[in-house]
């Protein structure tokens, strides 16, 4: 069965910023190896992801809520697929269940909420384990304070670091194998 690979993100990137290039390239690399992308739905990174998937020919799954289109806030238009929820939390939730790994590039308060639950969640069994990736140099600051408190380090295998993209996806293809790259499928009820 296809994998799901969700991208976390900060939202308030544009196009023209290099992060915004390299969520784009994460996306379609996913995608061309297979995976389907998973992302928040909205604007920046997550629309990066989702914009690199669909041009790549893949699934752009997203993950919005009731409370958001309230607010004004419209879902981006590459995505293949929408799964909306009524509350924040519900969509935190979803994006913690949903995927089978998570790919954080780029740091946000959400972005940091986002890992910090399912780093949490893992190590205290409510979810599986499952890959958790921070990808880029703007990640290292956070690791290095991380590995300097001894009650974090018992937890940190939990959390890999790869410096870009095409890192992240080889340890993506290791873990769960070659994907095969079959055509839109129905892989959500």
């Amino acid at each position: 069965m296809k994998k799901l690979i969700a991208v976390f993100g900060p939202d308030s990137i544009s196009p023209d910023d290099a992060l915004y290039r390299e969520a784009e390239r994460l996306g379609a690399l996913l995608a061309g190896a297979g995976f389907a992308v998973v992302t928040g739905g909205y604007d920046g990174v997550m629309e990066a992801a989702s914009k690199g998937a669909r041009g790549a020919e893949g699934q752009a799954i997203g993950v919005t809520a009731e409370v958001y289109y309230a607010r004004g806030r419209e879902a981006n238009p590459f995505l293949t697929r929408e799964v909306c929820v009524k509350s924040a939390t519900d969509r935190l939730m979803e994006l913690l269940d949903l995927p089978d790994a998570w790919c954080a590039i780029g740091n946000s308060t959400g972005t940091l909420a986002e890992v910090a639950m399912a780093w949490d969640y893992m190590t205290k069994g409510f979810l599986e384990i499952k890959p958790l990736i921070l990808i880029g140099e703007s990640w290292e600051q956070f690791l290095r304070s991380v590995n300097a408190e001894a009650s974090f380090r018992l937890h940190i295998h939990f959390v890999q670091h790869c410096p870009h993209s095409s890192a992240a996806l080889d340890l993506l293809t290791k873990y769960f194998g070659p994907q095969q790259n079959f055509p839109e499928l129905e892989i959500l009820k």
